[in-house]
């Protein structure tokens, strides 16, 4: 990555901490926030995550293994609730690219699926109807990798 992309990545973090601290919002929230305002409809999440991909580590990072969890609660959402009708058909393209990114395992996406391991039901952000959603538009791909 770039340096100057590594930069901006780390101030986009820490302007993240700042407003989380001034606003007082849950750590989870912090993921969609970044989702939203780095991917819009118009910018590939896809082609754009790569150079981006940074911002969502540290912010895993600094929760721990509940960031893994707010990372998966915030893709569901984003995915079905903010950009369902213009996104939607990316989801499994999005996932299987985080797969072989080694940013998500595929233990932890079919365990997922499977409902063998839940997310964090105490998060502002979970959404069960919406996973059952999510779990539908990425069928195949869960198929695929099982």
């Amino acid at each position: 990555m770039p340096t100057d992309q590594l930069t901006e990545n780390v101030k986009i973090v820490q302007l993240l901490e700042n407003y989380q601290e001034k606003f007082e919002m849950p750590n989870e929230f912090l993921y969609y926030i970044a989702l939203c305002g780095l991917f819009p409809p118009q910018r590939n999440i896809i082609k754009n995550w790569s150079s981006n991909e940074r911002v969502f580590i540290e912010l895993v990072k600094m929760e721990g293994k509940v960031g893994i969890d707010h990372f998966m609660q915030a893709l569901v959402i984003y995915f079905i609730r903010k950009h369902n009708s213009e996104l939607g058909k990316f989801a499994s393209t999005f996932m299987m690219h985080l797969l072989n990114e080694c940013v998500l395992a595929d233990k932890f996406i079919i365990d997922w699926y499977d409902k063998s391991i839940r997310l964090d039901k105490e998060s502002g952000i979970y959404d069960k109807k919406a996973e059952k959603k999510f779990r539908d538009l990425i069928e195949e791909f869960v198929t695929y990798i099982k």
